[in-house]
């Protein structure tokens, strides 16, 4: 089902918030992600990449700081992650951009730092 990119994006981070969540909707299948450990590949290897990261926490939640900005067939936002780990928590920031086609994510590349 295609979605307007800014619902798209609204999708994107309930997905990182809901570890049963079905990517299959807004992953396009020949997607490519590019995160920092290398490359994943359709809604498969964006749920595992996914998985890797909020697996290691309680608890994650996004606050978005900037965006989503969408045009031209890209979205891009900027966000803070706030993660409990038992009695720590931790926060990073990070930006997406997202290259859109058929109201699906055809392409992703992450940014995430630590927050100051």
């Amino acid at each position: 089902m295609p979605y307007e990119p800014t619902e798209l994006y609204r999708r994107w981070l309930a997905a990182w918030s809901d570890r049963h969540a079905s990517l299959e909707p807004i992953i396009a299948e020949d997607a490519v992600g590019h995160w920092p450990e290398g490359d994943v590949t359709g809604p498969r290897g964006f749920a595992r990449a996914i998985a890797e990261t909020v697996d290691e926490f309680d608890e994650v939640g996004f606050e978005v700081q900037a965006g989503p900005l969408a045009g031209d067939g890209f979205v891009a936002a900027r966000w803070v992650m706030t993660c409990r780990l038992g009695d720590e928590t931790m926060s990073f920031a990070g930006h997406d951009f997202m290259r859109v086609e058929n109201g699906v994510i055809a392409e992703y590349w992450p940014a995430i730092l630590p927050a100051s």
